[in-house]
């Protein structure tokens, strides 16, 4: 009887688990199918825009996709954007929340364009700033840092 039990509770957590993973692949196909035509948006507008505030925070945005603690990305630059072009952010982002592959693989944009976007509107200039402000601050202060770091807002 107890063996019946066991046998019968396996059967149904295999099953739910089962459902489970289709109801998840059925999302991860409905985000793909935004996505991709969301990052087509978000490429074609940097690529006829250079220079423009919304290039430099749609770069910094596929900069955070592709590399967050190189090129950190502030979320709240998403309201200045065109409400289209926030939207497609919002289904590029929901999408490689899935961890399929990286944006660049995605067969809209490639890793030398991305790239080139990125030095283009001075991300990667940002990211040396950066890391030679924290290993400046890191060699005066030390790892734990400033005493009065994260104090003010």
């Amino acid at each position: 009887m107890a063996t019946m039990m066991v046998r019968r509770d396996r059967d149904q957590v295999i099953a739910e688990m089962r459902t489970r993973l289709a109801s998840y692949e059925v999302a991860k196909a409905a985000a793909r199918e935004r996505a991709i035509p969301a990052l087509r948006m978000i490429v074609g507008a940097i690529r006829r825009n250079p220079g423009t505030g919304q290039v430099q925070r749609l770069t910094a945005f596929l900069g955070g996709l592709y590399n967050g603690p190189r090129f950190p990305f502030d979320m709240t630059d998403l309201r200045a954007l065109d409400v289209e072009l926030a939207d497609a952010c919002m289904d590029v982002l929901n999408y490689d929340r899935y961890s399929q592959a990286e944006i660049h693989t995605w067969g809209v944009i490639d890793g030398d364009e991305l790239n080139d976007f990125l030095v283009r509107d001075g991300h990667y200039y940002s990211a040396q700033q950066r890391r030679i402000g924290r290993e400046l601050y890191e060699g005066k202060f030390g790892e734990r840092g400033h005493p009065d770091e994260g104090l003010s807002g």
